[in-house]
């Protein structure tokens, strides 16, 4: 078997500052890595072959000092290495990034191709299933357990997702994105010599393409903005932190409440579209964004999904196509019909798993640009304006297609959900599944685990919250207020709390109204999930943790006391 891992360098995300005068990311005496979850794609790939047997070749797109992570991952046991370097390739996105790596992989003829599930500078998740489509091979993303079948023709994996885990089989050759749940890397010993020389440099010239990265991206970067913390923490009593809950509770209530809307009836600009995938408050949040543009252009909102009609009474769409249908590639075919047929101005989709799967393929298949999970959408003439956090959320930047319709991700919990009286029309259709995987078995997390991009108010344990026990009480205390609670990647990484809950740089990015740090330090990487929460409350028993300069209140007691007195605030309602 020949196994093929994508790798890249990227800058250590905590350590990026921003020129405010030249409005450019500050890159001198920044430490570059080899991308964390590219890592764990050398180790599983390194691990199969101690296994089975295979030669492992990892290859880098990148400038010449990227050699570094190609020697890193020479010494952990990959077989060979490959630069792939050319000033011509500079500039790329990630489309004409894919269409490079798309055209080596096609040279190498691997049967498998291991990529992380997305970098920590870009944080797209896009190049993986554009590649893959490129490339004609089988896509499987954010897998977390794989086994290659006795056949040696199959392969089993478990995938993450935001519901759960799906097992899946599917053939070879495949191209498969893997979660940081998948393995622990191993480090490299102290005293292994250098193998910068068994590193292979390949260009435009010897892989015989002739390709720009600069002309042949489809999106331009038009201008980037660095996020400065600007909140300034209140201290206050544990009295005074159950009367901030309260209050939160009767203002909004844990769950995102809806405001009303008024549906647009000018349709003569055209169609605008967007997509409800396995999630129903983010296609209610995509549509309202729709439909508020869609005033704009004077463009007609349509929503295209798999969730059940009956859970979207008010949505603010004309019309809603219903599929029953978890398959991305017959779903990403059906998009792509109907987009080359209806020409939508633009295309929305759900930055969720599934959401992004599909994007990908479809950016692919038609060639149009695609920004990742956006935080805003705005029209200047007849441009879709995208902004797009990057470098771990501390810049945004301002993103427009060269092609058209535009395609954007958009995450969830950014935007509002507003309902219209006026009911859509709904139309069934049926997507026969593409055959080109099976999902063998569906594994739903516990329902007291409520999603943390619906809840309006959020608990984020941390390390100070002590035991198994505690942390699943606090998580039934939640529950019964309708509160989700979400953890730090150490806590997630004790298995204290499942994937799914993770907030965080590696996890989820939320904005719920009111989030409760509890026991959390407040480490760089988990911060970048919070940039968008409207009120942070920190609760630490440790005056000098870091999680105080990111807060709007702060108190200093032991989170075992909140703990104690949120289950009398329970009880007390109940």
């Amino acid at each position: 078997m020949n196994i093929l891992v994508l790798a890249k360098q990227v800058p250590d995300v905590s350590k990026i500052t921003f020129n405010p005068e030249t409005g450019r990311i500050v890159r001198e005496g920044v430490p570059l890595n080899i991308n964390s979850f590219d890592r764990r794609a050398v180790e599983e790939a390194i691990r199969i072959k101690e296994k089975n047997g295979a030669k492992v070749m990892v290859a880098s797109m990148g400038p010449p000092q990227a050699v570094d992570i190609l020697d890193e991952c020479l010494q952990m046991g990959a077989d060979e290495a490959f630069l792939i370097t050319d000033r011509k390739f500079g500039g790329a996105d990630t489309w004409a990034t894919s269409k490079i790596l798309s055209h080596f992989i096609k040279i190498k003829s691997p049967d498998l191709v291991l990529a992380g599930k997305y970098s920590l500078d870009g944080e797209t998740s896009q190049v993986p299933p554009q590649t893959s489509y490129m490339a004609g091979m089988n896509f499987v993303s954010a897998v977390s357990k794989l086994e290659i079948m006795e056949d040696g023709k199959k392969v089993t994996v478990e995938q993450d997702y935001e519901k759960g885990t799906r097992v899946i089989t599917t053939s070879l050759p495949v191209l498969i994105s893997v979660s940081e749940k998948i393995n622990r890397a191993r480090r490299v010993p102290e005293g292994t010599p250098s193998m910068k020389d068994r590193v292979q440099i390949v260009n435009s010239e010897s892989m015989k393409l002739d390709i720009n990265g600069n002309d042949a991206s489809l999106t331009v970067v038009s201008g980037t903005e660095a996020l400065h913390n600007e909140r300034t923490v209140k201290m206050i009593s544990l009295d005074e932190v159950f009367e901030l809950l309260s209050r939160k509770m009767k203002e909004g209530g844990s769950k995102k409440r809806s405001q009303k809307t008024v549906l647009n009836s000018d349709f003569s600009g055209g169609k605008i579209l967007g997509v409800a995938l396995d999630d129903r408050d983010s296609g209610m949040q995509i549509a309202t964004k729709l439909n508020d543009l869609s005033f704009q252009i004077n463009a007609e909102p349509v929503m295209i999904g798999n969730v059940d009609p009956n859970l979207l009474h008010g949505m603010s769409a004309s019309e809603y196509i219903h599929f029953n249908s978890e398959d991305i590639y017959s779903i990403s075919r059906f998009l792509a019909d109907y987009i080359k047929k209806e020409r939508p101005k633009f295309v929305i989709i759900p930055s969720n798993s599934a959401g992004k799967d599909v994007a990908g393929i479809i950016s692919a298949e038609l060639s149009l640009g695609l920004t990742a999970d956006c935080v805003d959408l705005k029209i200047e003439g007849e441009n879709l304006i995208q902004y797009k956090p990057a470098f771990g959320g501390g810049i945004v930047a301002r993103i427009t297609s060269k092609t058209k319709p535009e395609i954007a991700t958009v995450r969830p919990g950014i935007f509002l959900e507003k309902v219209t009286d006026r009911e859509m029309t709904v139309r069934e259709i049926y997507l026969k599944n593409s055959e080109r995987y099976e999902i063998v078995e569906n594994r739903i997390i516990e329902s007291k685990y409520i999603p943390l991009q619906s809840s309006n108010i959020v608990i984020g344990i941390g390390r100070g919250v002590k035991g198994k026990q505690t942390i699943d009480h606090v998580v039934d205390l939640g529950e019964k207020l309708g509160i989700a609670v979400g953890g730090t990647r150490p806590v997630v990484d004790m298995r204290l709390m499942p994937r799914q809950q993770q907030i965080g740089l590696t996890g989820l990015s939320i904005a719920p109204d009111l989030y409760i740090a509890l026991g959390v330090a407040g480490m760089d990487y988990h911060i970048v999930g919070l940039r968008y929460a409207k009120n942070i409350l920190a609760i630490n028993n440790d005056p000098n943790a870091p999680i105080f300069r990111y807060a709007d209140y702060g108190c200093t007691e032991d989170a075992q006391k909140f703990i104690d007195k949120l289950d009398a605030f329970v009880s007390n309602l109940t």
